[in-house]
């Protein structure tokens, strides 16, 4: 450790080493949402079918191509009102089995705590952009420095940035130091 404390860029090296940490905490912790992810999708009943309108029947394509536009909307055939009816009884049924079905894909994620596996996954996320945003934020004093922050660009992938120019721009005036420095 005494090396490390004396090294021109000691507190971008300590922030390395507790990035490393928090992206092998950020691991496991996905790693855990996965396989409870896996075992809900076994316990998930089968999903119903999306509801597709049934084809008109040709006794009331032949109604409407023979009615103006203005009767079917004035006074529309009441075949044309009844398949209307059922097609909207149709829908609604429909729209109530998948909203079944999603509110027990949800009771069972929430009884198989993929809730609390993902607000831990989010959690630990945090951590990980917090330090990046510290390492971006930290001047380096050497090339070992820089490298420290293109590691945590790349663990980032510049999603915790606000605009990556921020990021450009903090290597390129580690790099413009160094460089002035070594001439």
């Amino acid at each position: 450790m005494a090396e490390t404390a004396e090294h021109p860029d000691a507190d971008l090296l300590w922030l390395d080493k507790e990035m490393e940490e928090a992206d092998v905490q950020r691991n496991l912790a996905a790693k855990a949402c996965r396989r409870i992810g896996k075992k809900c999708e076994k316990l998930f009943p089968p999903a119903p079918p999306q509801w597709e309108p049934p084809d008109m029947p040709d006794s009331l394509r032949k109604i409407i191509g023979n009615s103006t536009i203005h009767d079917l909307k004035s006074n529309p055939p009441a075949h044309l009102l009844a398949w209307r009816q059922l097609l909207d009884e149709q829908r609604a049924a429909s729209k109530a089995l998948q909203e079944a079905y999603l509110d027990k894909v949800d009771e069972i994620n929430r009884q198989s705590g993929v809730d609390a596996a993902e607000k831990a996954l989010s959690a630990r996320v945090d951590e990980l952009y917090k330090i990046g945003d510290r390492i971006i934020a930290t001047p380096a004093n050497t090339l070992e420095g820089i490298l420290v922050k293109l590691r945590a660009v790349d663990m980032m992938d510049f999603a915790s940035f606000a605009a990556e120019s921020a990021v450009f721009s903090s290597i390129a005036a580690d790099i413009r130091r160094l460089a002035g420095e070594a001439t």
